[in-house]
């Protein structure tokens, strides 16, 4: 179908295109059909980089900024796809509708809905070959990247007795929000802050995982700082996993905020972690930009160092 001028299309619309209009309807939602596969596919592909990007070597690093920016754009990409080939779609049942109803009245209409149509149609194919051209690129990247890379990704804990013992707060016996983000080297965790209504929120909605709410803490507010090791890797990551399971936001928000705070050398990880939504990470990194950090306090940081350590440094190693 290349319709573009309304003289070319009194000879279609004369001989019957009904037929034809049904088929290139079935067309184009294979076409959505098959995007909507692929960006489930590239969404297991991004993930898996970003479980693994802790264990990506430093001389790599580059090379992973680069690689997820690419995978962003091949996101941008299907969302053109998923939105251009929904127009087409709207397009096609709207012109039937017309076909069916009266084509001869309705012809002119009918010929401005296939004239706007094959442009759409156009741009949807540009689109496409777009696509295809740079995710064969990209995806090859990924895979080099990702290669032999074992995942530590956290799952939820089935077996609670395999939950370390370490406890600071009992939330049975204080049923209360934390406010306080301890950074122990003494223990080798960090304490994270949490608001009492989550905690009972992930309790309620996953009982086959917790048997108790201080399950709940144990787990995902109590974090190793060797987690936390590579800096720039592990900003990336809590950034991405702040707006994918914090904010519930798109993979493409999600690797926008990880990208924007990579190279921030003077964030550390472990704050992002411990911002409880996104008003608090905004307040701590405007606090930061300003260096007035004394004016965040949306919960207090507090530093447990090693006493041998203290006469060594004056300042935490995990700001690197």
């Amino acid at each position: 179908m290349l319709f573009y001028h309304f003289d070319m299309l009194d000879d279609f619309i004369e001989t019957n295109s009904i037929d034809t209009l049904k088929k290139e309807k079935e067309n184009i939602e294979q076409i959505i059909k098959l995007y909507e596969n692929k960006k489930i596919n590239l969404s297991s592909i991004t993930t898996n980089m970003v479980e693994t990007a802790s264990s990506i070597h430093k001389k790599n690093l580059d090379n992973f900024y680069d690689t997820i920016s690419s995978l962003k754009k091949l996101f941008e990409d299907i969302s053109s796809i998923e939105v251009l080939a929904s127009k087409l779609e709207k397009n096609l049942n709207e012109t039937i509708a017309l076909y069916d109803k009266d084509n001869q009245n309705n012809k002119n209409e009918i010929k401005a809905n296939l004239v706007e149509y094959n442009r759409q149609r156009d741009s949807l194919l540009d689109t496409i070959l777009q696509f295809e051209n740079k995710s064969i690129v990209v995806l090859n990247s990924a895979t080099a990247l990702t290669l032999n890379k074992k995942v530590k990704r956290d799952t939820p804990i089935l077996n609670p007795s395999s939950i370390h013992k370490t406890k600071r707060i009992d939330i049975e016996l204080e049923p209360h929000d934390n406010n306080t983000l301890i950074i122990s080297e003494k223990d080798q965790k960090a304490y994270l802050p949490f608001f009492y209504s989550d905690i009972k929120s992930i309790y309620e909605s996953d009982k086959s995982s917790y048997q108790t709410l201080q399950d709940v803490v144990n787990h995902l507010y109590v974090l190793p700082l060797n987690k936390f090791k590579n800096s720039t890797l592990a900003r990336f990551r809590e950034g991405f996993y702040f707006i994918r399971e914090k904010e519930k936001g798109s993979i493409t928000k999600a690797l926008d905020l990880g990208l924007e705070l990579m190279f921030q050398y003077e964030l550390n990880p472990i704050i992002i972690a411990a911002c409880r939504n996104l008003d608090e990470l905004d307040i701590y990194l405007d606090c930061l930009e300003e260096n007035e950090l004394y004016d965040f306090t949306c919960f207090e940081i507090k530093f447990e160092i090693l006493p041998q350590l203290v006469k060594n440094t004056k300042k935490n190693t995990f700001f690197s």
